[in-house]
């Protein structure tokens, strides 16, 4: 199916998941959902009680700004050794990298906002961080969906990526769920 075979409603939502793609979509929005949901497992397995939730909200939150500080680093490094981009300046490579990089960031941002109501009492703090997990395994569900999804293929290819893609969200929840029993 090629763009002239779309609908306009079609066109609106390839728009729509290229404007998130080239957020959450890339490599480091990825990696990012991954490691903020592993790190999230991994604060809350000895933490039961409510003021724990506030403890893992500012340890995911300290460690996924710890992991986006070393990608943005080592993008910026490959970036400014290339051959091909000698001439350039460090900030350059730093203005290249952080943008290659933002995914990671921005990725923790809706896994958050449970942990932040588990924080301010609203919620428990074991239903804030299994709903942060949940969000990350539907988040990279949806990814591996869309991608699919964009590029014309059957829905049961994208229900494929979808599975797959989630998985390694789910993967994490098991070993969460492992640890803590």
């Amino acid at each position: 199916m090629g763009a002239i075979d779309r609908t306009p409603a079609e066109d609106a939502g390839v728009r729509i998941h290229r404007r998130l793609w080239r957020h959450w979509g890339t490599p480091a929005g990825i990696y990012g959902t991954i490691v903020y949901a592993s790190v999230i497992a991994a604060s809350s397995v000895s933490n039961d009680d409510a003021g724990s939730a506030v403890e893992i909200l500012v340890f995911s939150l300290v460690s996924i700004v710890v992991f986006w500080l070393a990608h943005v680093y080592a993008d910026a490094l490959g970036f400014h050794g290339d051959a091909d981009r000698l001439g350039d300046r460090m900030r350059d490579s730093l203005r290249y990298a952080v943008g290659e990089s933002s995914g990671m960031l921005e990725a923790a941002a809706i896994p958050s906002v449970p942990l932040l109501l588990g924080s301010l009492g609203i919620v428990p703090s074991e239903v804030g961080v299994g709903l942060a997990l949940w969000l990350c395994v539907l988040m990279l569900a949806l990814l591996g969906f869309l991608v699919f999804l964009v590029r014309g293929r059957s829905l049961w290819v994208c229900l494929t990526g979808a599975v797959v893609t989630g998985l390694f969200g789910v993967v994490v929840i098991i070993l969460k769920t492992t640890l803590s029993h």
